[in-house]
């Protein structure tokens, strides 16, 4: 394979690229307190309100440190920058719109890593921003050569810092001594230079590529250097959730049937609109890489015009670090524009089944942290291959992959985006050996030839992947748990009722993430999985839609409160946050068994989610209440006489560990039902009934299909915690989901080893 690299500037004259150290400079700001009657820019105001550095990332957007951005407690801020650097300072105000981790320091204690924040600009100004790296963060530079008395990787760095009673600019050159943590905890260990109180926030780059790599965390008090973390870890930002749907009015459905319909089995229309989001939020992410690579590639296109200044690209077309990016740097900003301009990927384990899909590219669907925008897919890329040629056929195969991967929504600028890859792939394989031209024009033409692939599930019907809990109880151990956390995909199409016959293949094993054998007492669990869960999470999110929470849980153990424990210490529970619902972990039947109810549980499920317009819809009945009454679930046989569209509701359930309650949850799973409603809570003479009969009857057939509970009874949990009092007839509402066509797999070998 033969490939020119662009190595020189088309806008301007060779040489007349500025020098790197220029770049970072223009891009690099000052962070304030935002105090009344101070001036920032002021030599006093300035250094008696400086909190740290920052750096321009994308239009309106600075990144810094959580701690720098937070230091005044308000998030806040003025940020001051030189469009010039050493000409006059401009001020604008800005806000913190994240900042990870989520949770402040106690006090007394730092900030914990990442220790980043995103601030967003109130008001427009015109700015530099600098080039962020996309290439696998394991590329920390180039190693520092032995003359220079320095081992390890050669990074440099910028910012701000207090010289006496004036701010100066601050920046030098530092090397990799190694990194502390892993996952979103890591920190670099940074050696060899002094990091003076202040520059933390600012970039930290690689003078052989021109990209920016990571940011100043922290100094050293007695020695030289200090910890850097790397910009990569911005993919730990939680993915924004739209709010969820809202509840029945209360005064909705009062009568759950048609007043000229005598028939129970029959329900009227339903009133109002289905529970749906009112609307979609963005991925904070995604919002601001996509609007990163915009930049560069909107400033590229006028770099090219005749007199024009020069853009980052070309720049970095000269530095020794230039032959390592396919197909040279002014090629990897257009390709990077153009995914820019693409609507991102649905969720990051649809791009990381992208990326196993594609001859090649497997790897890098194994980044650390998981790839989440198009531009971390081919960042992925680069390390994957030992050989130039290499590198630049799995970029060809993967940019062929993404321009036709379905597309969950067409933005305004979707079609012009994917004629750019075309003409993008038609440029740079005109320059390549006649096979692998060859190769990447048969793969566009078998796609073009091929029917359009069905569009993902859209997010606002909810996620296509779920995160699985699984709670194993060890039996030599008091109220002690083994965990697993994987993650699930989208069930496949309904198969038909009675099981799976042959020609129906076996649905995906559950992708292992996280597990834990050692025996987790059951008051420290919540606690212990808020953090692993929370990286699922990141991995499943969609944009508008928050992933679903299935937790497995033995029989006896189903009315455990997962709901309620908190995403976080301190955070809002789980169930607030998004759907979560439970379902039994023991196969149907028993281990080795059949299950006596195959065809009946499949049948249920078809009819309980059954969307045609003449469709009964779902019924509630309430099984263990007789006008307030506890009455004993029906038996086995009478809940299988049952209608298929019938959804058990239990308003006498007790707290979890009652043994009544446990076996009415059992008898219901026994019995072929996948979905159940119910309320936890003390049961009394005080609790009465007759308001959740009817909200609860109201609620699901205003749902009409039970594949609009889980985010139902979401959005219930979310107004119980607004405060909302037409809600607060489902304290303690939980929701039975398990779906046959997703079957877990055995409890003896939960997920496939790696």
């Amino acid at each position: 394979m033969t490939a020119e690299v662009d190595t020189g500037a088309r806008g301007a004259a060779a040489g007349d690229e500025p020098p790197l150290e220029h770049l970072i400079a223009a891009a690099t700001v000052r962070i304030h307190g935002r105090r009344p009657g101070y001036d920032p820019s002021g030599p006093d105001d300035g250094v008696r309100t400086f909190l740290g550095s920052g750096f321009f990332v994308a239009p309106n957007w600075v990144l810094t440190c959580a701690h720098v951005a937070l230091a005044e407690g308000g998030g806040h801020v003025d940020i001051v920058h030189e469009p010039e650097p050493g000409g006059p300072p401009a001020v604008v105000p800005g806000e913190v719109a994240v900042a990870l981790p989520e949770t402040r320091p106690r006090p007394g204690e730092g900030w914990a890593a990442p220790d980043l924040a995103l601030i967003r600009l109130q008001k427009p100004t015109e700015h530099a921003c600098v080039h962020l790296a996309e290439q696998p963060l394991t590329d920390y530079g180039r190693p520092a050569t032995p003359a220079a008395g320095r081992s390890g990787l050669l990074l440099g760095f910028a910012g701000w810092f207090r010289s006496g009673r004036r701010l100066s600019r601050y920046d030098g050159t530092v090397t990799v001594l190694g990194r502390i943590g892993w996952g979103a905890d890591e920190e670099l260990r940074l050696g060899d230079d002094d990091l003076p109180d202040g520059v933390s926030g600012g970039p930290v780059f690689d003078p052989h590529r021109g990209e920016v790599v990571a940011l100043v965390k922290s100094r050293r008090t007695r020695e030289q250097g200090g910890t850097a973390v790397r910009t990569g870890q911005l993919r730990h930002l939680p993915v924004a959730a739209g709010p969820p749907p809202a509840p029945a009015d209360p005064g909705a459905h009062t009568r759950a049937y048609a007043s000229q319909d005598g028939d129970p089995g029959h329900l009227a229309a339903p009133v109002g609109p289905p529970p749906e989001p009112a609307f979609e939020t963005g991925d904070l992410y995604q919002e601001v890489l996509r609007g990163h690579d915009r930049f560069h590639r909107d400033r590229l296109r006028h770099a090219d015009r005749d007199g024009a200044p020069p853009a980052w690209a070309d720049t970095q077309s000269v530095l020794d670090g230039a032959r390592t990016i396919p197909f040279g740097p002014r090629e990897r900003t257009r390709l990077l524009g153009a995914l820019g301009e693409l609507p991102p990927p649905p969720s990051t384990a649809d791009l990381a089944a992208l990326l196993r899909s594609v001859p090649g590219c497997a790897s890098a669907a194994r980044s650390v942290p998981p790839p989440r925008a198009w531009r971390d897919g081919l960042g992925g890329l680069y390390e994957s291959h030992a050989t130039d040629e290499g590198r630049r056929l799995s970029v060809l195969r993967y940019v062929v992959a993404v321009l036709h991967a379905p597309r969950t929504r067409h933005d305004p600028g979707t079609t012009e985006a994917e004629a750019a890859l075309r003409t993008w792939l038609h440029r740079t394989t005109a320059t390549l050996d006649r096979p692998v031209r060859g190769e990447i024009t048969a793969e566009l033409r078998r796609h073009a030839a091929a029917p359009a692939p069905p569009p993902p599930q859209d997010p606002a019907q909810g996620a296509r992947h779920s995160v699985l809990l699984e709670l194993t109880r060890r039996p030599w151990e008091q109220d002690s748990f083994d965990w697993r956390i994987g993650l699930l995909p989208a069930p496949g199409p309904p198969r038909p009722a009675g099981g799976r016959p042959d020609g129906h293949p076996d649905p995906p094993d559950p992708e292992p993430l996280h597990d834990d054998h050692t025996g987790t007492p059951l008051a420290d669990l919540p606690d212990r999985l808020a953090e692993p869960l929370g990286r699922a999470f990141v991995l499943a999110d969609e944009p508008g839609a928050p992933a679903l929470l299935q937790v497995a849980l033995e029989r006896g153990l189903l009315g455990l409160p997962v709901d309620t424990w908190p995403a976080r210490p301190g955070g809002p529970p789980l169930g607030r946050l998004r759907p979560v619902v439970v379902r039994p972990a023991e196969p149907p039947g028993g281990a080795g068994e059949p299950d006596p109810a195959a065809a009946d549980r499949y049948d249920r499920w078809r009819w309980t989610h059954d969307e045609a317009p003449l469709a009964p819809g779902v019924r509630g009945r309430v099984l263990d209440c007789d006008a307030g009454a506890r009455v004993p679930v029906p038996s086995t046989a009478q809940l299988r006489s049952l209608a298929h569209a019938s959804v058990p509701v239990l308003c006498h359930y007790r707290e979890h560990g009652h043994a009544g309650s446990a076996e009415a949850l059992a008898r219901l799973a026994e019995g072929g039902f996948g979905v159940a409603l119910w309320r936890r809570g003390a049961d009394g003479p005080e609790r009465t009934c007759a308001e959740f009969h009817r909200r609860a009857e109201a609620e699901l057939a205003r749902a009409r299909t039970a594949q609009r509970l889980p985010p139902l009874v979401h959005a219930l949990r979310a107004a119980l915690g607004e405060g909302r009092t037409d809600s607060f007839w489902a304290d303690g509402v939980a929701l039975l989901y398990d779906d046959p066509h997703q079957p877990l797999p055995g409890s003896d070998d939960l997920f496939t080893p790696l």
